[in-house]
C-alpha cells in the first residue's frame, strides 16, 4: 500500500483542483465530468500504481488495472451527496479495487470509517507485511501491525480494509475463529502472488542481515528503481513484515 500523503501538498495540487472546479462551472455541466483533472497527479505519486493493491496502472480501458478516479466516500444521497465535487474526496485506484473490491461500500463503526485513505493517513502506521508459504506458493500479504490492541478502533479499520480489498487473511488457518463478515471479499493470489516474487529476495537478505545479498539488489541500479517505486520497498526497510 503507498502513502499518497504527498498528493495534497504537491505544488501542483491547488493548480489543479483550480482547472478542475473552473471547468464545471465555467460550462455548467455536473463536476463528474471533469474528475480525470486529479488523475495524472495522483499517477505521479504514486508512481502509475494502484496505491491499495499496487499493480500498474494502464490506460487501456476495461482492464482490471485500468487507472480509475473515484470517490472514497460515496456520493450517493444516503451517504456523502456533500462530497459530490470535493477534490479531496477522489482517489486513484485499479479498475479492479474500484469497482469489483470496493464498489459503494463504506464502512462506519459508531459513525466512523473503517477504511484507510492513503492520502491522508501512513500505512505504515497500520500494516505490516507477510511472506507466507501456501500450496499455491509464495504470497505476499498485509496484515495489521502488531502492536495494534484487537479491541481497538484501528484493529478493525485494518481488519476491514485487508478483507474488503482481498489483500490478507487468505487462509482459514490463520484466523481460525474468524468470521467472514459482509466486507470480506475473495482473495487476490494472483496479485499476491507477483508481489511475493518482487520482494521476498530483499525481505530474506534484511531478514537474514545478508549485507552482501542486500549490496547486490542494490547495486543493479535498475531493479533499485523498481523496487523504490512500491509501497512495500518502505515497509521491507522499515523492517515491518515477517516471513513464515
Amino acid at each position: 500500500m503507498i502513502d499518497m500523503r504527498g498528493y495534497f501538498t504537491h505544488r501542483a495540487y491547488p493548480c489543479v483542483v483550480d482547472t478542475f472546479k473552473a471547468s464545471f462551472v465555467e460550462h455548467r455541466l455536473d463536476c463528474d465530468e471533469y474528475w480525470f483533472a486529479f488523475t495524472d497527479l495522483q499517477r505521479e505519486i504514486s508512481y502509475n500504481k494502484c496505491p491499495i493493491c499496487e499493480v500498474e496502472l494502464t490506460d487501456i480501458p476495461n482492464k482490471t488495472n485500468t487507472a480509475t478516479l473515484d470517490h472514497f466516500k460515496p456520493k450517493s444521497k444516503e451517504m456523502y451527496p456533500h462530497l459530490k465535487c470535493d477534490p479531496e474526496n477522489y482517489i486513484l485506484m485499479c479498475s479492479l479495487c474500484n469497482s469489483t473490491y470496493k464498489k459503494d461500500e463504506f464502512p462506519l463503526l459508531d459513525g466512523k470509517p473503517l477504511l484507510f485513505n492513503p492520502t491522508e493517513e501512513d500505512p505504515l502506521d497500520f500494516f505490516e507485511l507477510a511472506f507466507r508459504q501456501t500450496e499455491q506458493g509464495g504470497v505476499l500479504e498485509l496484515k495489521r501491525k502488531v502492536d495494534i490492541p484487537k479491541s481497538s478502533y484501528q484493529y478493525k479499520r485494518c481488519e476491514t480494509m485487508i478483507k474488503l480489498f482481498g489483500l490478507g487473511y487468505c487462509y482459514k488457518d490463520i484466523h481460525p475463529n474468524d468470521k467472514p463478515t459482509q466486507y470480506t471479499k475473495e482473495c487476490r493470489i494472483d496479485i499476491l502472488t507477483k508481489h511475493y516474487s518482487v520482494f521476498i529476495e530483499l525481505a530474506k537478505a534484511i531478514n537474514d542481515k545478508n549485507k552482501k545479498a542486500m549490496a547486490l539488489i542494490f547495486k543493479n541500479k535498475n531493479r533499485s528503481d523498481l523496487l523504490r517505486k512500491y509501497g512495500f520497498f518502505n515497509f521491507i526497510m522499515k523492517k515491518q513484515f515477517s516471513i513464515k
